[in-house]
């Protein structure tokens, strides 16, 4: 059993206005747990670490709904499988699932193509190029971490390696810039 992450990452730096509308969120879903922890913004990328419930798809949906940014969900669940949600204006949109040790050409490689495309407003097609290669050729990745780690290098995401769990337990190693995330 190997390592899981799990984060919101919003392209905004309004961090502000995020934190008011996850209150919001929270106290309307007491009755679920939701709870999150928000770091601070790096180069236009707010992190946000929900605790894992099933209402966070939903939670997601609802936050796009109410601030007009990307948000990029990403999860690298035991160091198998990277999961990669995208919500704007509350509603998702295609998401994608990588294994690690696998391949994907073909077919199964246009449409993972396809489904990054839900980034070029945050990255040019040579970045999404290279993020579609690094995705669809995992054969030589031992870690969904790995995955994660590229995905957000190309991004210029900072702060995607860590969770709601390891914050939880006061753990602070994967924030950029180092900070004391807010709990809400």
């Amino acid at each position: 059993m190997g390592a899981t992450y799990l984060s919101m990452q919003l392209r905004t730096s309004n961090r502000d206005a995020v934190v008011a509308e996850l209150r919001s969120i929270a106290a309307a879903n007491a009755a679920a747990g939701v709870r999150f922890y928000v770091a601070e913004p790096k180069e236009g990328w707010l992190p946000v670490f929900p605790n894992f419930t099933p209402e966070l798809e939903r939670v997601a949906k609802v936050l796009s709904a109410r601030i007009d940014c990307l948000i990029v969900l990403l999860l690298s669940a035991d160091e198998d499988d990277l999961y990669c949600m995208f919500f704007r204006n509350g509603k998702q949109l295609p998401w994608f699932k990588v294994a690690a040790g696998r391949s994907r050409k073909g077919k199964e490689r246009d449409k993972l193509a396809a489904k990054v495309e839900a980034l070029a407003e945050v990255c040019d097609a040579e970045s999404r190029g290279r993020l579609v290669a690094v995705l669809a050729d995992a054969t030589d990745v031992t870690f969904s971490s790995d995955l994660l780690r590229a995905l957000c290098e190309i991004l210029g995401i900072h702060s995607a390696l860590t969770s709601f769990d390891y914050l939880q337990r006061g753990e602070r190693e994967g924030l950029s810039p180092p900070s004391e995330p807010e709990l809400v």
